[in-house]
């Protein structure tokens, strides 16, 4: 399930905000739409760095992603609970 939150703002706000809510993560403290966000730290992270700027809109982002579970494995498992 998604969550999202939008702003809009000053510079000054958006780097302020974007280094409390780094803070709140850190600390596991972060929440989105009011549900608290946990990066596993069991999992390997995949993250990326995206800067785009052209003469109509420029944009940043920064994307942390995991996997639970491989999709694969998810199949066999439902397999085998429909073969029981």
């Amino acid at each position: 399930m998604g969550y999202s939150e939008k702003y809009e703002g000053s510079k000054s706000e958006c780097l302020k905000y974007v280094k409390e809510i780094v803070g709140e993560l850190m600390k596991e403290d972060l929440e989105v739409e009011g549900e608290k966000v946990i990066i596993p730290n069991d999992r390997d992270l995949d993250y990326k760095v995206k800067y785009e700027n052209d003469e109509y809109e420029g944009k940043f982002s920064i994307k942390i992603g995991w996997v639970y579970k491989e999709r694969e494995e998810e199949e066999e498992e439902q397999e085998e609970q429909e073969e029981d």
